[in-house]
């Protein structure tokens, strides 16, 4: 039995509604944005040069994300089949085929999902822009998504973070001076985008790189030399030697460095781990602090 909280009778029941994340509702609504694009037109497209049908689609579900979610999107797909006597018999054989597809779309990894989206707005003319609604819809079920035509998905953390971290760090890197913390920001929200367990890795990685990139900067505009191969840890010493950085952020700016060295595989000889997704996310969370931080001390 379900335990309810209090409601507010002043409110509707989305609104109140805990987060969802993009559970099979929410990828039903995404999905029904993209007017003019039947759903076994969006996994086609999301299938095209990758795989040569669904059985090799799913060998390599299996092969990347382990047997269980294989498995959960295997069983989806044979009770759609199953489904499909009844309906064929009626002579509704598109029908069928799209109660197929729909059951990948809905069961396929979250980042597959994502990118099947994408490929269909980005390849497909559709009627209508989805772009305002796709956001909205993350938005209102508490996926911390954004989406953008050129672009796809974004991560932009839940609405708490993308106020205080995300959206200050992307207008930080627009200086033209963080060019190089820009290009490894970027890289980072791009690998968190991908999902798979090497680009959650590079995702880490690539977030300690652009705190790197954005003390170089910063040491640079204040004249205090340093070598160019030194690390973060390294680098934080000269801010702190040079009186431009108090000890006492070291947790705040140094938050990506430590994750990157023990979940990045950094260092010769070290066998890189498995990051999850959550760590992923609060890596360039800290690393989008970290970076807002220092832009704000540039000469």
């Amino acid at each position: 039995m379900t335990t309810m909280n209090a409601a507010n009778p002043m409110l509707d029941t989305a609104t109140q509604r805990p987060a969802t994340g993009m559970d099979r509702g929410a990828r039903q609504l995404i999905l029904h944005t993209l007017e003019g694009a039947p759903e076994r037109a969006v996994l086609n497209g999301f299938l095209t040069d990758r795989y040569a049908n669904v059985d090799d689609y799913s060998r390599g579900v299996r092969e990347v994300w382990g047997d269980a979610p294989a498995d959960r999107m295997n069983s989806a797909l044979t009770r759609a089949i199953n489904e499909q006597s009844t309906i064929v018999a009626f002579g509704d054989t598109q029908r069928a085929e799209e109660r197929a597809a729909n059951a990948v779309l809905l069961y396929m990894p979250e980042p597959d999902f994502r990118g099947a989206v994408f490929e269909a707005v980005h390849q497909q003319r559709l009627a209508a822009s989805p772009v305002e609604r796709i956001t909205s819809i993350c938005r209102r079920r508490g996926i911390p998504w954004e989406f953008t035509a050129s672009e796809g998905f974004r991560w932009i953390g839940d609405a708490e973070v993308e106020t205080s971290a995300m959206r200050p760090a992307l207008s930080a890197v627009e200086d033209p001076r963080l060019l190089g913390a820009r290009s490894h920001f970027d890289a980072a929200r791009s690998e968190l985008a991908l999902g798979t367990p090497t680009s959650l890795r590079q995702s880490v990685h690539e977030s300690a790189c652009a705190v790197e990139g954005a003390m170089k900067v910063l040491l640079t505009q204040r004249g205090v030399p340093y070598d160019e191969k030194d690390a973060a840890f390294k680098l934080f010493d000269h801010l702190v030697n040079a009186e431009i950085v108090p000890r006492f952020m070291e947790y705040c700016v140094l938050a990506a460095a430590s994750p990157r060295n023990k979940r990045g595989g950094h260092g010769a000889g070290e066998a890189p781990h498995d990051v999850p997704q959550e760590i992923a996310e609060a890596v360039i969370a800290a690393a989008a602090v970290a970076v807002s931080y220092l832009c704000k001390l540039l000469p």
